[in-house]
């Protein structure tokens, strides 16, 4: 008779595959925006949108099509009754990191209130790539920007409101740069919030704030509409190499809170960022935080709080309805009490398989993360595609969980712990050392488990009273769901910023989750159907994940067409981030492989130059030696020069801004139609070689020699960043002026 299947029996397969089904389908409940009651108006906040918009032409800084939209914004400015004022300055970026980057910014300026000190700043940048119409990055932060100043100019807030929409931004931070160095109202702000995107749609997220961070978080509590907010991915932000306007804007001494959506990030930066795929509900979420935001910055001003000294906070959203906030030191006090409650609790409920129980969780972590990244790994190769994940993130995701939920069982099926109980105590005692570890550089990971170890203390004192020594287990299982409530939209946020493809390592949240959920008996002896079960998901899950299609015609691959001249041949190049697509390599002819610089590369018609380098002066005096010259490029959108054996360099000036320098030269970049001729004075130390540089004019489009190919491009490959264009390449002699051809750049 065949025997009856039992729940109790085979509880680690029924858990492993409810983990398995949460992980997989996390996006579509914890991580979409959530609907709120809020008097931001959607629908007139998306009307100034299309408006200000047009007809959704890319509108890049210092450029014909900026010129028109700024005639559209600066209409609707006014019609919701304030008074713009156009800054322009051309302006180049101070020298921290060895670049340059200048451009002619118009930075627009209305207050929404009376002006006066200690002001809250509402920015968002109106410029977009040279690519997309920028519907998300940034025209949805210029729309709600009015929109919220459009409201709170009713309320009269009791701070000074001011709103900067900027310029240059996706140019280097151009416009924000100049308005923190040049503008007298600068010295005014007391907060920002900036509204930015890297996607088109999620939930608003809120990713980054001032240090320390006490007056931040105090603002955007109580709000009505709160966004995802986690201060790990504040702490990430500041170690990653992103920027935005706010970057230039916190070394002025402000509170901040920094607002972005980044699901949907393979539009990002392409035509797709666009009004039709900008999603509503995203907007709405966005607005609705902003002005939330707003209203609590006005609340607590910057300078009440002047002469208290600002506590740093670890906070975290729940499910982006409650805002959890602890002050540092207490954080420490939670994950210390934790640890010793959890030390107490392994140790009353591991009985002979103490050793076994206690390194259950490091060997399922080392195993299960190990095996994740490995297919991962593994799964990369295979696929030939870069971006494998794009149209199908959900068999990646299904790789990696699989990988980790298996790998963790075969750590609790070789040490085969006793207690389940004992398992899910020293799983909190490592989770609790980690996080106390990781505190001094990455405080921000506590969030994931300073709460939940407060209930890890409450199940430590229960037995304290035998009576309700019962309580422990289910205090136990709480934990561990308030820790899946927190981590689980963590791990998705990590995922939409590192994309899918490198996602793998989140899944130790995952293999937490699995040793936290077994307070049961005889943890590792029912393990033999979850190895079952996770092994035939794992197979079946990376069968699929090499059969699906890589990119749709809504998640695209990142394909820009190059037509590149460097001075001796010319070429049409296109990144090499997976196959060259059937019908673009019957249109022109092709290598069999990619070139060393990880391009395919097809032979291409040479580009008329009329670009020129003219020595206007060349003095020593005094151990310097300062030389100007002009670089005219009457056709291009963007000049740039590499410096190579710049050490030497002490200043620059570019068409009169002359940045501060803090290091070695390595770039000079301008970008727009003030850029075309560009009068350039170096000041070198004599006694150091003399710079050599590597000059670069960029035309926006492929031109009509690459028609075929821009026609070829199939419906789901979408020019990236600064996308198709034209680029003539050459090497610059600085002692006599001669324009050599391009010596080969060096693989990267």
């Amino acid at each position: 008779m065949a025997s009856q299947f039992s729940v109790k029996q085979h509880w680690p397969a029924v858990l492993c595959v409810l983990l398995l089904a949460v992980w997989i389908i996390r996006p579509i409940g914890m991580e979409a925006p959530r609907s709120v009651a809020s008097d931001f108006d959607g629908d007139r906040a998306m009307g100034r949108l299309e408006t200000i918009l047009g007809d959704e032409q890319p509108h890049p800084a210092d450029s014909d099509a900026s010129d028109a939209l700024l005639v559209r914004l600066l209409g609707e400015i006014r019609q919701a009754g304030f008074a713009p004022e156009v800054r322009e300055r051309f302006h180049c970026n101070d020298v921290r990191q060895g670049a340059a980057i200048c451009a002619r910014t118009r930075n627009i300026i209305f207050w929404v209130t009376s002006p006066g000190d200690d002001a809250l700043l509402i920015a968002a940048h109106h410029d977009s790539v040279p690519t997309g119409p920028g519907a998300a990055d940034d025209g949805m932060g210029v729309a709600i920007a009015i929109e919220v100043a459009h409201i709170l100019r009713k309320e009269n807030p009791g701070r000074p409101t001011l709103v900067l929409l900027t310029d240059a931004e996706e140019a280097g931070l151009v416009g924000a740069a100049a308005f923190a160095k040049h503008d007298p109202l600068a010295s005014k702000i007391g907060a920002v919030i900036n509204l930015e995107a890297r996607g088109t749609t999620g939930s608003a997220s809120m990713f980054q704030t001032s240090t320390p961070n006490g007056r931040d978080i105090s603002a955007l509590q109580g709000g009505e509409a709160l966004p995802s907010a986690n201060s790990l991915a504040s702490d990430l932000y500041r170690i990653l190499p992103n920027d935005t306007d706010l970057t230039m804007l916190l070394p002025l001494g402000i509170d901040a809170a920094n607002y972005a959506i980044i699901g949907g990030g393979k539009r990002y930066h392409t035509p797709l960022d666009n009004l039709a795929n900008l999603d509503r509900a995203s907007f709405r979420h966005m607005g609705a935080s902003a002005l939330a935001a707003a209203r609590g910055f006005a609340a607590n001003t910057h300078a009440k709080s002047l002469d208290e000294a600002e506590a740093n906070m670890i906070f975290t959203d729940l499910l982006q309805r409650v805002l959890l906030v602890l002050p540092a030191p207490f954080a420490l006090v939670a994950l210390l009490s934790g640890l010793v409650a959890g030390a107490v609790l392994w140790m009353c409920n591991g009985g002979n398989s103490l050793k076994r129980s206690l390194f259950a969780p490091p060997v399922a972590l080392l195993l299960g993360g190990g095996l994740a990244i490995g297919a991962g790994v593994l799964l990369a190769a295979l696929r030939p595609e870069a971006a494998f994940g794009s149209a199908w993130p959900v068999m990646p995701r299904a790789v990696y969980a699989a990988a980790a939920l298996f790998g963790a069982c075969i750590a609790l099926w070789l040490l085969r712990p006793a207690h389940g109980m004992a398992v899910a105590a020293a799983t909190w005692v490592w989770l609790a050392l980690l996080l106390l570890a990781s505190f001094a550089w990455l405080p921000g990971l506590a969030t994931t488990g300073a709460w939940a170890l407060m209930l890890v203390l409450c199940a430590g004192l229960v037995l304290i009273f035998p009576k309700a020594r019962h309580l422990a287990r289910w205090l136990l299982l709480a934990a561990a769901l308030l820790y899946a409530l927190i981590a689980l939209p963590l791990a998705g946020g990590i995922e939409n910023g590192l994309f899918v493809e490198y996602s793998a390592p989140a899944t130790v949240f995952l293999i937490f989750l699995l040793l936290m959920f077994l307070p049961f008996d005889h943890a590792g002896g029912r393990v033999v159907s979850a190895l079952s079960v996770c092994g035939v998901a794992l197979v079946i899950a990376f069968v699929v994940a090499l059969l699906v299609p890589a990119y749709s015609v809504d998640t695209p691959r990142h394909l820009s067409i190059v037509h590149e001249d460097d001075g001796k041949q010319a070429a049409f190049l296109i990144e090499n981030n997976g196959p060259l697509p059937s019908r673009l390599a019957a249109a022109a002819a092709f290598a069999a492989s990619p070139d060393p610089q990880g391009n395919w590369r097809a032979t291409a018609p040479r580009i008329a130059n009329a670009g020129r380098i003219a020595i206007i002066s060349d003095s020593t005096e005094a151990g310097r030696r300062t030389i100007r010259f002009q670089a005219s490029a009457p056709f291009a959108n963007i000049q740039d020069f590499t410096v190579e054996k710049g050490k030497g360099v002490q200043s620059v000036t570019v068409n009169g801004a002359k940045p501060e320098i803090t290091g070695p030269l390595r770039y000079i970049g301008c970008t727009g139609r003030s850029c075309r001729t560009l009068d350039i004075t170096l000041v070198l130390d004599a006694a150091q070689p003399l710079p050599e540089l590597r000059w670069q004019q960029y035309i926006y489009g492929a031109g009509a020699a690459a028609e075929t190919l821009v026609a070829a491009r199939p419906a789901d490959a979408q020019p990236v960043h600064t996308g198709d264009r034209r680029m003539l390449v050459r090497e610059v002699d600085l002692a006599s002026g001669a324009v050599r051809p391009a010596k080969v750049k060096p693989k990267p």
